[in-house]
């Protein structure tokens, strides 16, 4: 008997049947000229993107660019001198990965391959839920919607604060207040997140403080996710059914649709309704839903997933048109509208709002006699006075808990809080007769020191002051009631607005909602004294920078402070 583990046959010889099973060499010379081939195609192969790169290079970064949703990096100089060879890689390398030839379709193939065998955005902060419907985990909205991130106490009372200055300052002239805060997607349709976080919800940062605000002031906070919610289709029949014309938010963004847009006027139409003469809130059955070829609110050519997932946008058309008519408002921008209406016994409306307005405004102006919307992140005053209106709407997505500063203006400060501000007390004076400090980035303007002023003339782009903090730092954990104020006595050559933005260093430009605006002006500041601008608690480290535009041609720095309120808390 064999041993064990003996596999061949008897009579079979397994030398002979190993040699057998080599396949009979190639001659030398063939096999010369397949290796040649082989490397050509491999230098090719590396070649390719470099010179599809010199031919078409920068059609290819600015396209990059376009598609990543940022500037396109710097074309790259020939170096002509030994300092500009050493620096010559920091420009190339960032400038050629954008210009490669067949990037996009790399990146497009990528993407793909990520939906497809993974459900993964190529995208960082975008996320794939149910069905398809892609969420955003920005600016910690995820945080909030799980309860990860709440407002503090002081942030709380902070919001407060703002809200009921301007609140009462529009009291004072008859006017009606409500703010309006529209929830995050994720709030109206967690059953379509994944089910992680569908079980990890928790009081998001809108809900926390809708409840503060009920318990601590009479500022009205209309909050429309009962409509939103009560106008989704029910879970049955979001289960193989086409649900387009009845989405309540954009499957593939982040803004509500048309249908979205209809129920949150529905809880405001209401609101009008009853307190203001407004007609009872129009039924969607009163317009046609049509679904436009375009895809609208989406993410898709951002996950460069456009042409793959689609989705179509909405709008609604009254089914009975109205005599709306529509002109631009004084010193407002393209995204401003005036709307007027036959019927003057209707209300007048000022609609302060940000992107999620764009879809509510056409609706909201069927029930008013006059209205103006105005994309803007505060109640102006001149559009107030201008307008004469019976309410003011400030309608915000709830991102604005995260990305927004609960500043006050002291333009809506009461009597007794703005006589506190201007007694208190002066921690820190900047010496104006010291040279300016201006953020190195690229701007044109000249800053010259007259009669213990600061004249400055701007020139081109958004110049950046620094204001720099006291010796020791500005002052942190104040007491409750003591408030940090930047006392500016500022005047402009034209009136526009400034931007005052606290912050340890400008190494990356803010966002909007992270600065203060200040409207400035030939006849602001000088007798009337420093305008005061409360700030929130920062670190002590903290520079206050003047984002100043060339739209004001000129600005006159008289005095710059800080102060300390005197810690008398202020009567609700």
């Amino acid at each position: 008997m064999g041993a064990a583990g003996s596999f061949h046959s008897p009579g079979r010889d397994p030398v002979n049947q190993r040699a057998d099973a080599f396949p009979v060499p190639l001659p030398p010379l063939l096999m010369r000229w397949i290796d040649r081939a082989l490397g050509l195609a491999f230098v090719c192969a590396l070649a390719t993107p470099g010179m599809l790169a010199l031919h078409h290079g920068q059609k290819n970064a600015e396209r990059t660019a376009e598609i990543i949703r940022r500037r396109p990096n710097t074309t790259p100089v020939a170096p002509v001198s030994l300092a500009a060879l050493e620096r010559f890689p920091n420009t190339f390398d960032p400038w050629f990965a954008d210009a490669w030839g067949g990037r996009e379709r790399a990146l497009r193939a990528h993407a793909l391959a990520s939906m497809e065998l993974f459900g993964t955005s190529p995208a960082g902060f975008l996320f794939f839920g149910k069905a398809r419907w892609v969420f955003s985990s920005a600016l910690r909205s995820m945080e909030s919607f799980t309860g990860a991130a709440p407002l503090s106490e002081a942030e709380l009372r902070s919001w407060q604060r703002s809200l009921e200055d301007r609140r009462r300052w529009l009291q004072a002239r008859g006017i009606d207040h409500i703010v309006v805060l529209v929830p995050h997607k994720s709030s109206i349709y967690p059953e379509l997140l994944p089910n992680g976080l569908q079980r990890a919800r928790g009081v998001s940062r809108r809900e926390q403080l809708h409840v503060w605000m009920a318990e601590q002031s009479d500022v009205v906070m209309l909050d429309v996710a009962p409509a939103l919610l009560a106008a989704k289709p029910s879970p049955g029949v979001l289960e193989g059914a086409d649900t387009t014309l009845s989405n309540i938010y954009s499957p593939h963004g982040v803004h509500w649709s048309a249908v979205g847009a209809h129920a949150g006027y529905v809880a405001i139409a209401e609101y009008l309704h009853q307190h203001h003469r407004g007609p009872p809130p129009r039924p969607l059955d009163a317009f046609n839903v049509i679904k436009l070829p375009n895809s609208g609110d989406s993410w898709a050519s951002r996950m460069l997933l456009d042409g793959v997932i689609h989705m179509s946008d909405l709008e609604l058309r009254l089914k009975t048109p109205t005599l709306v008519t529509h002109r631009r408002a004084p010193d407002s921008t393209r995204k401003d509208v005036l709307s007027e209406h036959p019927n003057k016994s209707l209300p007048r409306v000022l609609l302060v709002h940000d992107s999620f307005g764009t879809d509510l405004r056409p609706l909201l102006e069927l029930d008013a006699s006059a209205m103006e919307s105005r994309w803007r992140g505060w109640v102006e005053i001149d559009a107030v006075e201008r307008l004469q209106p019976d309410i003011v709407i400030e309608l915000y997505s709830e991102i604005v808990l995260e990305t927004r500063r609960p500043y006050r203006r002291t333009e809506y400060l009461g009597e007794d809080d703005l006589r506190r501000f201007k007694n208190a007390r002066v921690v820190h004076e900047v010496d104006l007769l010291k040279p300016l400090t201006f953020d190195s980035k690229p701007t044109q303007q000249t800053a010259t020191i007259e009669d213990g002023a600061a004249h400055i003339v701007l020139l081109h782009g958004t110049s950046r002051l620094q204001i720099k903090p006291p010796p020791g730092g500005l002052p942190v954990d104040l007491p409750d009631g003591v408030e940090l104020l930047l006392a500016l006595d500022i005047t402009a050559q034209a009136a526009g607005t400034i931007g005052v933005y606290p912050a340890i260093s400008l190494a990356k430009m803010p966002s909007d909602g992270d600065i203060i605006p200040l409207e400035v002006g030939p006849d602001l500041g000088g007798p009337e004294g420093p305008m005061l601008i409360p700030l929130l608690p920062c670190p002590a480290e903290t520079s206050v920078w003047l984002l100043l535009p060339p739209s004001v041609k000129e600005v006159l720095i008289h005095s710059v402070e800080f102060r300390l309120s005197d810690g008398v808390p202020r009567p609700r």
